[in-house]
């Protein structure tokens, strides 16, 4: 589901595209995508904007199987700084939840992963302001 090394604390981005960068490059250097998802995820942010900021300050970004996932996986990136997305009433984020997945099913999988841990308030309130990368990972595999 995450490794730690897919989880990124205190990430610098300075804009939407930064932090979705970071969120494809903490999956492609843990070997969940190529590069070419990064790439993708970033596109899809310019072409269908931040349909994919799910709660307040939380987004979600990724891009379609085909496009270079390798497995199954997430990575998380808080951010230093919040960042605006454009999303009128999520806006702005401090976390980034990235996702690839191989096929529909895995990504639904993914999704229903989040959603079991943000389901939870105390989950949601770790997630959200943790800095520290060993009490997220041990949140994010417990939440199984």
């Amino acid at each position: 589901m995450i490794v730690r090394q897919a989880i990124s604390i205190d990430n610098s981005a300075r804009n939407a595209e930064e932090a979705i960068h970071a969120a494809g490059q903490a999956l492609y250097q843990s070997g969940a995508c190529s590069l070419e998802y990064v790439q993708a995820m970033v596109a899809s942010y310019r072409e269908f904007g931040p349909y994919f900021v799910i709660a307040p300050g939380l987004a979600m970004p990724h891009a379609r199987p085909e496009q270079g996932a390798i497995k199954a996986q997430l990575s998380l990136v808080r951010l230093r700084e919040s960042v605006v997305f454009g999303h009128a009433e999520n806006d702005p984020v401090q976390v980034l939840l990235g996702l690839s997945a191989t096929s529909s099913d895995q990504h639904i999988q993914l999704i229903q992963h989040i959603v079991t841990l943000l389901a939870g308030e105390k989950n949601l309130h770790t997630l959200m302001n943790s800095r520290d990368p060993e009490q997220l990972y041990q949140l994010i595999t417990r939440a199984t």
